[in-house]
């Protein structure tokens, strides 16, 4: 088969069209120019897009990762050139979420289909090989030239070592068996399985024995519990009643603490207002004792004041004086000659007796108001005399004495009144709460209360897990029928044990076949893959050795052991697997109907020497078959400048 032209509307090719030669076709373009997206286009149009791939790793799956930027739906043709004749290959997106599944096989240049080339089957059908070992062979790209086993290459190796056909691989095979053999040994396996069935029964039966130790040790719990419970229920009515009796006596005490405050209250009341009575009886009224004695002192001292004020002035006789002088006088002037002189003494004492006389009658009515002023004062006291105002504050003072007394007595007993009122109160408080009975508190009626209550907890408790007890042995089953699948399980264990070493015995030989087909196959391979390095590396590295896997190893002649591909430079390591790759191509392949070999920048890493080997090489087989090299490089284009029987195509 050779590609002669595609038209392709994918990803971002925007109904780009693309014409091929035969041969080696060397397809130059820089990076973002979709060399990578005409490769998935080549593998599309033979394979289809595959529905099922899921986003994984941050890579989107071909269905949307190769949607095209344009907005239109996904499609392409595709003209080749195989042993029957030119076809043109298309595929076209119907719905959506089927992206290029409307698919037609058609002779180029008519409408006639081409028969036995359907969407599925196309692929195959042209290559001769199915997708996944397409991919492993064919499908080149300098991100995967590495190399992975796949049953479908394991299916293609075996039918061309052993000339059989290709309906079955070593991997497939062993996995079918290994997974047989995990089913009866594995960690879910039948076997495992039914030995954890097995010790689950035996648990059970374990477990129903158990249940019934406990159930009878619960019996004799429950019935210790239940005597120490009606034990504790006694105690706590005796500690109920006892509590009711001390509340009431309490409350009884409190009570005519009250009465007997409230009649003190009552006679220290009287006893104040007659203290009170008598205090506003005395002059002083209720002034206090100290200001009372400053009080009484002043009024004393002026009552001193004013007797002695009273005591000073003359008595009112002493005006006659000069007026007997005055008569005295006259008589003497009528009996003596120097009469006229004493006319005039005379004369002169009326005078004064006149004068005296006003002045005493002044005086006389001073002492009258002294003396009315001192008896005010007397009186305010009801006393004589200073004397008796200090008897009359003695006694005040003794008064005021037991009016302080009966006061302070009747605070006292309101005091107490209202300490017994709250007593009172307190009691008829504790009272409530003693005949409340409550589980709280540490009276002990609270606490034969608690253990009672602690009592029925554990009680019920016991019964509860007496019940779980009994319905844990019910739900386990019938000892009887436990014990007969027991025995049942047992002989189904040794018919699977035996089934198991059949299995280990087939994968052994299963092991063993593959081996000597491998044996068979790598050699060759390993063998073509060498000398196509040899070649490429210029004779550095002639050997190659295969692992199982088709993980390789190089090795130079001098070398003791080869060389892992971690040891390799990334060109070595890339020019080894293009080589192995080419020769899985030229011994899986099918050789009579040659299929396209795609390489996407597979010699970026290649220095300018083996640049130029691979080159050569490729151009030799493009002899043939046809090679589609795509590069991001111009260098393989210019080493094929002058060289006619290379295509070399430039993309924008």
């Amino acid at each position: 088969m050779k590609i002669k032209k595609m038209t392709a509307s994918f990803g971002t090719l925007e109904n780009k069209t693309m014409t091929l030669g035969d041969g080696l076709n060397v397809i130059y373009a820089p990076n973002e120019s979709g060399k990578s997206t005409w490769c998935s286009f080549i593998r599309a149009m033979l394979y289809g897009v595959s529905t099922a791939q899921r986003a994984k790793q941050g890579q989107q799956p071909d269905k949307i990762k190769y949607r095209p930027w344009s907005g239109a739906s996904m499609s392409g043709s595709m003209d080749i050139e195989t042993a029957d004749g030119p076809v043109t290959l298309q595929r076209r997106t119907g719905r959506a979420n089927q992206p290029m599944q409307n698919f037609s096989a058609t002779v180029t240049g008519t409408d006639t289909p081409v028969p036995g080339l359907t969407g599925d089957s196309c692929g195959q059908a042209l290559t001769g090989v199915p997708r996944e070992v397409f991919e492993r062979t064919a499908f080149i790209r300098q991100a995967g030239l590495g190399v992975s086993n796949d049953p479908e290459l394991e299916k293609r190796i075996n039918a061309l070592v052993a000339a059989g056909a290709e309906e079955q691989s070593y991997s497939q095979a062993d996995k079918q068996l290994q997974a047989w053999h995990r089913r009866r040994n594995g960690r879910r396996g039948a076997i495992q399985e039914l030995e954890t069935e097995m010790a689950e029964n035996q648990a059970a039966l374990d477990k129903i024995a158990q249940a019934a130790q406990t159930a009878e040790a619960l019996d004799k719990s429950i019935a210790a519990a239940e005597e120490a419970q009606a034990q504790a229920v006694k105690r706590m009515e005796q500690a109920r009643a006892q509590q009711r009796r001390d509340a009431l006596g309490v409350l009884s005490q409190s009570r005519q603490r009250v009465q007997d405050c409230q009649q003190e209250q009552t006679q220290a009341e009287k006893d104040e207002a007659a203290a009170k009575a008598s205090l506003d009886a005395s002059p002083y009224g209720d002034m206090g004792p100290e200001e009372a004695r400053r009080r009484t002192d002043i009024d004393a001292g002026n009552v001193r004041e004013l007797e002695k004020l009273a005591a000073k002035l003359p008595p009112v006789w002493i005006a006659f004086i000069p007026l007997g002088l005055g008569v005295l006088s006259f008589l003497l002037s009528l009996l003596l000659p120097w009469q006229a002189e004493l006319i005039a003494a005379g004369g002169v004492l009326v005078l004064l007796f006149v004068m005296m006389y006003l002045r005493l009658q002044n005086l006389k009515k001073a002492k009258e108001e002294t003396l009315a002023e001192r008896d005010k004062i007397l009186n305010a006291y009801g006393a004589d005399s200073p004397e008796a105002m200090k008897e009359l504050l003695a006694n005040y003072r003794r008064l005021w004495d037991e009016w302080q007394r009966a006061s302070y007595h009747l605070e006292e007993t309101e005091s107490a009144l209202t300490k017994a009122q709250a007593a009172q109160k307190e009691a008829e408080s504790q009272a409530m709460a003693g005949l409340d009975f409550s589980d709280s508190g540490s009276s002990p009626a609270a606490l034969a209360s608690q253990a009672v209550q602690a009592g029925r907890e554990r009680l019920d408790a016991l019964r509860q897990q007496r019940a779980i007890a009994e319905g844990q042995a019910k739900a386990l089953g019938d000892p009887m029928v436990l014990r007969s699948a027991l025995a049942e399980q047992e002989q189904r264990r040794q018919a699977l044990l035996e089934q198991d070493e059949a299995l280990a015995l087939a994968i052994e030989t299963l092991e063993q076949a593959d081996r000597e087909l491998r044996s068979r196959f790598s050699p060759q391979l390993a063998a073509r893959a060498a000398e196509l390095f040899a070649r490429l590396t210029m004779g550095r590295y002639d050997q190659i050795t295969l692992a199982r896997d088709l993980t390789a190893k190089a090795k130079r002649t001098e070398d003791t052991t080869g060389q892992e591909e971690s040891y390799l430079s990334q060109g070595a390591r890339d020019q080894l697997y293009l080589s192995l790759r080419l020769a899985l191509c030229e011994l899986v392949l099918p050789a009579d109907d040659t299929c396209p070999i795609i390489l996407d920048d597979a010699l970026v890493t290649f220095d300018q020497p083996r640049l130029e080997q691979a080159l050569t090489l490729l151009r030799e087989l493009g002899e043939t078959r046809q090679i589609l090299l795509f590069s991001c490089q111009e260098r393989e284009t210019q080493y094929f400048a002058n060289d006619q029987a290379v295509t070399a195509i430039r993309l924008s």
